[in-house]
């Protein structure tokens, strides 16, 4: 069997054709080899970058210019309100025994040595009849020295006589004084004490009572808990922990507003009055002490409330966030040098508001940075 080629006939058009499309093809094939992306436009020497005047990648960089303005710096932490401690105090037993009246009750409000309750105890009874005894026995010691100097100057007594007079005088007056600093342990007055009358036990702040646990007849020994708890709560401080970064701006601090959860609304002004030597190892915070007024009562020992710090405005900068990018641990900015030219410039940013970014240290007013685009740098570095 033979095979015989079978010739078609082509026109030449058509022919025309297939070579078109044929040279259309290869040059999509070449096209597609070309890269894609524009690092080919980018040239890096150092910290300074040029991108090629004719790079696509320069329609997605936008530069934008540093202006320093006024600004107040302003952040809020947590914050417990706490009582002042000199305006607080717990009254306990002052020694063991039964309390035989009360004279406050609780919520009343108190002046310095308004009388709180009184106190029966043996142990009580014995100071005062020791005290009692010693100064009668001071007051004849006395006595007889002043008549043994009167009998020794008209030449009747003794010179002897005299100093055992000297000798008792002295004995009695440092057991006196031993009586009377037994009573004042008990907080009384020496020169008012009645034999078998129980002790009155005084405020010895002005405030209120918040806290009373008395009970009448009952006895307490002397490590009993407190029996009253008094408060002046017209002025509270106010606990704040800001971060260990914040503490530069706090001698700058122009006012301190504190809010309650309850109440959005109500704004208490409050100065700062302590500041801790102390940083919390454990989460970096530094315990700020506020005074606040509370003379309506809204601020409860041992509330939550919310602390805004306000400092005074002073000229700073701020920049777009995305300008800022990273680079070992660094914070960094494309400054521009010339047209398409830029140079890698590493800054000290602060807070951030409303997605721009403060920087402390590292810009000038009137420098031209990248302000959109510059992650794509990134990318090509």
């Amino acid at each position: 069997m033979v095979n015989r080629a079978i010739k078609i006939p082509i026109h030449p058009l058509r022919f025309m054709g297939w070579i078109a499309a044929l040279t259309i093809m290869q040059a999509c094939t070449q096209r597609s080899a070309v890269p894609s992306d524009d690092s080919s436009a980018l040239h890096f020497a150092g910290d300074t970058l040029t991108i090629n005047a004719h790079a696509p990648l320069l329609s997605k960089i936008k530069c934008t210019a540093v202006v320093q303005q006024p600004h107040q710096l302003t952040f809020s932490t947590a914050a417990m309100v706490k009582i002042i401690p000199n305006s607080y105090v717990e009254i306990p037993m002052p020694f063991a025994g039964r309390v035989v009246r009360s004279y406050v009750s609780l919520g009343q409000k108190v002046a310095v040595n308004t009388a709180l309750f009184s106190i029966s105890s043996s142990d009580y009874f014995d100071a005062q009849r020791t005290y009692l005894e010693a100064k009668q026995t001071y007051a004849l010691a006395a006595n007889v020295l002043k008549r043994q100097k009167d009998l020794l100057s008209h030449g009747v007594g003794t010179q002897k006589e005299l100093e055992e007079a000297e000798t008792n005088f002295a004995i009695s007056k440092t057991t006196l004084n031993n009586a009377t600093a037994s009573l004042k342990i008990y907080d009384n007055n020496p020169a008012q004490v009645v034999l078998g009358q129980p002790l009155l036990v005084r405020s010895p702040i002005h405030g209120e009572i918040l806290s009373n646990t008395i009970v009448l007849g009952q006895y307490n020994k002397e490590d009993a808990p407190a029996l009253l708890r008094i408060a002046e709560l017209s002025k509270v401080w106010v606990s704040a922990y800001i971060k260990e970064k914040d503490l530069g701006a706090i001698d700058q601090i122009r006012s301190v507003e504190v809010q309650i959860d309850n109440q959005p609304t109500k704004r208490l002004q409050g100065k700062i009055v302590h500041i801790n030597q102390f940083v919390d190892e454990a989460n970096r915070n530094i315990e700020v002490l506020v005074e606040c007024d509370n003379k309506d009562r809204l601020l409860k020992p041992g509330m939550y409330v919310n602390t805004q710090f306000e400092q005074l405005a002073a000229a700073s900068i701020f920049i777009p966030a995305k300008a800022v990018l990273q680079f070992n641990d660094k914070s960094f900015v494309w400054v521009q040098l010339a047209p398409h030219t830029f140079m890698r410039r590493y800054v000290q940013t602060g807070v951030t508001e409303n997605e721009q970014i403060q920087i402390i240290q590292g810009l000038s007013n009137g420098e031209q940075i990248i302000g959109e685009g510059a992650f794509y740098l990134l990318a090509s570095n």
